[in-house]
């Protein structure tokens, strides 16, 4: 199988070409107002059970930043020497290189590298190369090299650990725009992701904008019980809250209304 752009036309792929989808602008810039913890029980609700990136935590990013974007997505397989020649011989061909010159504002690279944490699957060039094309960020369920100089780019970048080993030392570049994996979940291109000190979360496109619905909702609700609870309310009457405090978060909304 060659290395390509596949997007979700390959065979077998026609089968879920249905929930790739195109989410807003409008609907991306408010899930910034939703934190990764209520991502996930809105997705919970929504019946989609497993939706965090297992061990994929943040490297870097600025202070109180939310990761938010569309999925951009690399696949890795595992190294196989014989096919080390051919990839060189690729050169700019090569998967990896391609996706990263296609790349644009608002988009997240996700790199499937199955776990494995003997290499980099980035180091600081090529990581400079995605900031100049102002991608929203930076996921991956391996490693990430030159960590010291990723750290100070002021982009978000998750990942699972870091290594000093180039990714040809044990991964090769295979796919681009596919469908992979990453920290087992499954993640379709265009699928939005949002990631903050929690970790991250795949909403799938078609759920995007009842995330940010519903996600909105709770973060309003949650923040108006925290402040009950600071004032003294039992867990027992404010977490869920009963009757009372219910009555009393409509009568605030309806004095603070959304901007």
């Amino acid at each position: 199988m060659a290395a390509t752009e596949s997007g979700l036309d390959g065979y077998g792929r026609d089968v879920y070409a249905s929930a790739k989808g195109d989410v807003d602008e409008a609907t991306i810039e408010r899930l910034r107002g939703v934190s990764v913890a209520t991502a996930w029980s809105v997705l919970s609700k929504a019946g989609i059970l497993h939706p965090c990136m297992a061990g994929v935590t943040p490297l870097s990013g600025p202070e109180g930043f939310p990761l938010v974007g569309r999925a951009r997505t690399l696949r890795y397989l595992p190294l196989r020497e014989d096919l080390l020649p051919l990839l060189r011989a690729a050169g700019h061909a090569n998967p990896q290189r391609q996706l990263f010159e296609l790349v644009g504002p608002g988009d997240i690279v996700v790199i499937d590298a199955m776990g494995q944490t003997e290499a980099g699957t980035l180091g600081d060039i090529l990581a400079t190369r995605l900031k100049a094309r102002n991608v929203a960020g930076i996921v991956t369920d391996g490693c990430v090299r030159d960590a010291p100089f990723i750290k100070r780019m002021g982009i978000p970048v998750f990942t699972k650990s870091v290594h000093p080993g180039a990714n040809t030392s044990a991964l090769l570049p295979f796919e681009f725009d596919g469908p992979v994996q990453c920290g087992g979940v499954t993640v379709l291109p265009g699928d939005i992701i949002l990631g903050d000190e929690d970790g991250v979360v795949v909403i799938p496109a078609h759920l995007a904008a009842k995330v940010a619905d519903d996600g909105l909702e709770q973060e309003r609700l949650e923040g108006f019980l925290r402040k009950q609870v600071e004032n003294g309310e039992s867990l027992r009457d404010a977490y869920p809250p009963g009757p009372r405090l219910r009555e009393a978060y409509e009568a605030w909304c309806r004095e603070n209304p959304h901007r």
